[in-house]
This record gives C-alpha cells, structure tokens and sequence, in this order.
C-alpha cells in the first residue's frame, strides 16, 4: 500500500543580519533536500522534507541570507525595469537585436487592430472604440502574434541551413513558448523546440541557439565533444552565449498590469 504523501504550507517572516526574509515555506514528504528559490517577481520559496526542524531550516536561510537579498533585490529590480515598459505609442522593443519603436493611432475605417512592420517600426492600427484599459491588451496579442509569425519563417530556415551543415536531421521542429529556455532537444524523439521570443536577439545569437540544439542531436549532454562541435561551425559562440545572459530581461514580453 502507497503511503500516503504529506504536504504543508505557510508563509514565514525571518529576520536576518542582512534584513527581514519573507518567504512561502512548503514541506513535503517526498522531499529529501532542502532548497530556496526565488521567482521572477522577487517571491521567496523555501522548499524542505515535512519532517526537518524548524531550527535546521531557518539556520540554512541565515546561511543563505546574503545571496537570497541579492537575488529579491535583483528580481524586484527588473520587475521595474519591465513595468517601465508599455504597449504604447513611442516605446521600443526588439526585432532581430534592434530596438523599433511602435507607432500606434485609431483608424475609424477597420473593425480589428492592424499591424505592420516598415523601416524598422511596427505600425498599429486600432479600431475606434477601445477602452484605454484595453488598449495595451489588444497592442500585446497583436504585437506576440506578429513575433510568433516571423519566429515560425525565420527560425524554420535556420535550422535547415544549419541542420545540413551540422549532418543531421531533426524530426521535428516546433516553435512555442517556453518560460525558462531559450530552446531545447529530445534527443530520443529528434525534435527540436525553440521559443518564439529568440526571435528578438540578433541573427547571430539565433544561429547560436539553433546550432547548439541541433547539436544535442549528436551529443546530448554539455560534454567538452559537445561544445567543440558548437565552436566548429560557430567560433565566436561564446559571445552570443553571453549576449543572451546578459541581454535576456531585455528579450521579455512584460506582462500587463
């Protein structure tokens, strides 16, 4: 007979030498570790096996105390570079690692918003009608729908220039959202995932991206064969692979308020 597994949660205040520590704390019984992470909007988690001593868990967050406070002060830091950014007239976003504007007016003559891209500026069309509250909604799907369309053309013909030169061929190749990587392989099913968002850096850190999935095709692992093959058919890639850490907040779609 399964035993039955056992959960709690709680949040918790922890005053530390490096501040005061909130965080949700969630035991379980299937858990054997114990880890802290925090989310992209500065949220703490302290994840811990059901039964580990309070005294344990909370000398590890002191231990931790430090990095925890960089790293909420580092979320909450972008959380408001992202809120500084708005579906609206004027604000820029990038294409392909160039900033474009948007350019946005009402045109009483069209029921459904419009979208354009010309001389490196999108050119949104909205019906009359919608509510300001509204607007910025209607401006994100459209613009998303917009990056998915170009993302689907231009990484497809990415990968297969790639995939010839690489000497393989991959089985499928998907394009979609993927939350916390840039793309991925499953090396057993020979597919290929890329996220639409890549679609926002410069075409050399595109190519790096499908490159080092199509490797994974070969090697699927971080082995030092792996990266040699990367580095034969791209030498420089450690320069787009440092572009997209340091770049990727600027790669982020914010969420609407």
């Amino acid at each position: 007979m399964r035993r039955q597994k056992l959960t709690f949660e709680k949040h918790c205040v922890l005053l530390t030498k490096e501040g005061e520590i909130r965080y949700l704390l969630k035991r379980s019984s299937a858990r054997r570790s114990l880890v802290i992470s925090i989310d992209e909007k500065a949220h703490v988690r302290v994840s811990a096996p059901y039964q580990m001593q309070s005294k344990v868990l909370e000398d590890f967050i002191h231990h931790k105390a430090k990095w925890v406070m960089n790293k909420v002060r580092e979320a909450t830091n972008n959380q408001s570079i992202l809120k500084s950014r708005q579906y609206a007239d004027g604000h820029e976003f990038l294409f392909l690692g160039k900033k474009c504007p948007l350019h946005v007016k009402v045109n009483a003559f069209i029921k459904r918003a419009k979208i354009q891209f010309i001389d490196h500026m999108w050119l949104i069309d909205l019906p009359q009608g919608i509510d300001r509250c509204e607007e910025e909604g209607v401006i994100k799907k459209i613009l998303t729908k917009w990056y998915r369309q170009q993302a689907l053309e231009y990484l497809g013909g990415r990968v297969f220039h790639f995939a010839r030169m690489i000497g393989v061929e991959p089985a499928r190749i998907s394009v979609k959202t993927q939350k916390r990587m840039w793309g991925c392989c499953d090396y057993n099913t020979k597919s290929i995932y890329l996220n639409w968002q890549i679609i926002l850096s410069p075409p050399s850190v595109v190519d790096y991206v499908v490159v080092h999935e199509l490797c994974h095709l070969i090697h699927p692992n971080h082995s030092k064969r792996f990266w040699n093959k990367v580095r034969k058919i791209l030498p420089e890639y450690e320069h787009e692979k440092r572009w997209l850490k340091e770049h990727f907040l600027d790669m982020v779609l914010p969420e609407i308020p």
